[in-house]
């Protein structure tokens, strides 16, 4: 009976380790230090509170079901205004996509404009990783390019995840 327990965890390791492969688990982000060039428009909802609030989740489904349903055209994106690990679990973030402009198209009930500006230092990550491990990869990658260049993160994070292409996190440093 041991033999057959040891054998299932041993199938079954490795068919997560194939799962985690299939998704980008393994890849590592592309980092570098830039200066955005130009303003990033988001349309969609604020939020502020704990990263556990029932409101939090169906904002991202809202957004989702905006763009499935063709009243957004853009990509899923989000800015954090601060790091939620060190701020006990309180969340301040705008939860949207990143529209071409905001004139273009008309927003859902509830919707506003926020601006991600230009002329900003940042860290971009990116990576072709899967949404579902790529912040696990992106922000730590982060942290570790900003501590060896000696620059200090101001805990503003741009968070974009197309459904085609690379995920990346824009990180504001001083």
């Amino acid at each position: 009976m041991t033999r057959w327990l040891f054998l299932l965890i041993i199938v079954f390791t490795v068919g997560a380790a194939i799962l985690y492969a299939y998704v980008g688990g393994f890849k590592s982000p592309v980092i570098t230090i830039t200066t955005t060039k130009a303003p990033i428009f988001l349309a969609g909802q604020a939020f502020y509170g704990s990263a556990n609030d029932e409101k939090f989740g169906p904002l991202f489904r809202g957004v989702k079901d905006a763009k499935d349903q063709g009243k957004l055209r853009g990509e899923l994106a989000n800015i954090y205004y601060n790091d939620p690990e060190k701020a006990r679990d309180t969340v301040r973030a705008f939860v949207g996509m990143v529209v071409a402009d905001t004139v273009s198209q008309q927003l859902p009930a509830g919707y506003r404009y926020r601006v991600f500006a230009a002329g900003q230092r940042v860290v971009q990550a990116r990576s072709t990783a899967s949404y579902l491990v790529a912040p696990g990869k992106l922000y730590p990658a982060i942290a570790d390019a900003a501590k060896q260049q000696k620059l200090k993160l101001r805990h503003v994070y741009l968070e974009r995840f197309p459904e085609q292409g690379e995920s990346e996190v824009l990180a504001v440093v001083e």
